[in-house]
C-alpha cells in the first residue's frame, strides 16, 4: 500500500502545476536630463498700435458715402466709405507704423451693410466693428456707441471703445 500511495503521491505532483515563475519586475522610467541651458521665454506677443487716420489716407477710400469710428479720446482709428446696393463691398482704412493700411469688408452688402459695422482684412489685419446702442445726433446720420478689434498674426488682438458714425 505503501507503494500505491507514493505512486499516487508522484502522480499527483507529476499533474500540478509548475511554480509561477516570479512576476516581472517593473524598471523605474528613466530620471529625465536636465538641459545645462535654460529655456527660452516664451516671447509676448506686440500689441496692435493703430493710429489717427489722416485725411489723405481718408481721401483713398471709394464710396459716395462714409463711416468713421472714433476712440473714446476722440481719436479718428478708421474710416469706411461704400457706394449704395446690395453688391457693393465697403472700403475701410487704418493707420499703422504711419502707413495706410487699405481693408476690404468680407462681405458685400454696400453702405447698409457698413452702418451695421462688420469685417475687414487687408495686409494681414483683421478689423471688426461691432456696432453698440444708438447715440442721438445732429445729423442725418446715424451714431452708435462701437467696438473696433484688430488682430493680426503674431500680434497681440485689441479692442478699442468708442463710437462708430455713418453719414452722407
Amino acid at each position: 500500500m505503501r507503494i500505491a500511495f507514493l505512486t499516487a503521491f508522484a502522480a499527483l505532483a507529476a499533474c500540478s502545476p509548475a511554480p509561477a515563475p516570479p512576476a516581472n519586475q517593473t524598471a523605474n522610467d528613466p530620471a529625465p536630463i536636465e538641459s545645462p541651458i535654460p529655456p527660452s521665454p516664451t516671447p509676448t506677443p506686440t500689441p496692435i498700435a493703430l493710429e489717427a487716420v489722416t485725411e489723405a489716407a481718408v481721401g483713398t477710400l471709394t464710396g459716395e458715402l462714409r463711416c468713421a469710428f472714433l476712440s473714446d479720446d476722440g481719436t479718428l482709428l478708421l474710416a469706411g466709405a461704400a457706394n449704395v446696393g446690395a453688391d457693393q463691398r465697403a472700403t475701410a482704412v487704418v493707420m499703422r507704423g504711419g502707413k495706410p493700411v487699405t481693408l476690404s469688408a468680407r462681405n458685400a452688402g454696400g453702405f447698409d451693410a457698413l452702418t451695421r459695422g462688420g469685417s475687414f482684412t487687408g495686409d494681414g489685419l483683421t478689423v471688426s466693428l461691432t456696432r453698440g446702442a444708438e447715440r442721438p445726433t445732429d445729423h442725418e446720420g446715424s451714431s452708435h456707441t462701437a467696438t473696433l478689434s484688430v488682430e493680426g498674426p503674431g500680434l497681440a488682438p485689441r479692442a478699442i471703445d468708442g463710437v462708430w458714425e455713418c453719414g452722407p
